[in-house]
């Protein structure tokens, strides 16, 4: 079975030129865990009462170690860019929820589905109405010609550990793109990242 968590950086409103989705795929999610795990061992002290890794709260360092540790198993990650100048090209009625799933399924496309698969993805909306239909339109748009069985949860980083790497992955991309900062993004050996 294939897990894919995926978390994004940046907005929708004026805060940010940029909004990237980052995914990352890997069959083994107790080797995700076993990574944030060990860095809240490790840095207990620097990461105090923190209840969990973020791109935009974590010490340079810690986030640095996370990132080379990943590198030493086995997964990949797909990020998506979405440059915000762009969003007139778009027939999203300017409903930034719709937006957002519009460029979620984006990033569907780019997911290749092998296996059974679940997704799990930071949770951003509340209502279950909202949830039902990012996941239809995701799902309409997955790159899965062989139709493997795919759920899709909405949960909080706090609680799922992939959520927080993940977190890191499109964080690091944003401070390249946005920022200008390769200083993460390098570090990130197995990715692929395309605009949209």
């Amino acid at each position: 079975m294939n897990y894919i968590y995926i978390d994004e950086s940046g907005d929708l409103g004026n805060d940010s030129n940029y909004l990237i989705m980052g995914a990352i795929i890997t069959n083994d999610k107790d080797k995700l865990d076993r990574i944030i795990k060990k860095a809240r061992r490790n840095y207990k002290r620097e990461l105090g009462n923190s209840t969990e890794i973020k791109g935009t709260k974590t010490r340079s360092n810690i986030k640095k170690k996370i990132l080379k540790e990943l590198n030493k198993i086995d997964y990949q990650s797909v990020i998506i860019v979405f440059d915000k100048k762009h969003k007139y090209k778009i027939n999203y009625h300017h409903n930034n929820n719709l937006l957002y799933n519009i460029i979620a399924s984006k990033l569907a496309l780019k997911l290749p589905i092998t296996n059974k698969t679940s997704i799990i993805i930071d949770k951003s909306k509340n209502k279950e109405k909202d949830q039902q239909e990012f996941n239809d339109l995701f799902l309409n748009n997955l790159n899965n010609p062989k139709n493997h069985p795919v759920s899709i949860r909405h949960e909080d980083s706090k609680r799922e550990k992939g959520l927080q790497i993940a977190d890191l992955l499109s964080w690091s991309a944003y401070q390249s793109i946005e920022h200008e900062n390769d200083e993460f993004i390098k570090l990130i050996k197995n990715k692929t990242i395309k605009k949209v």
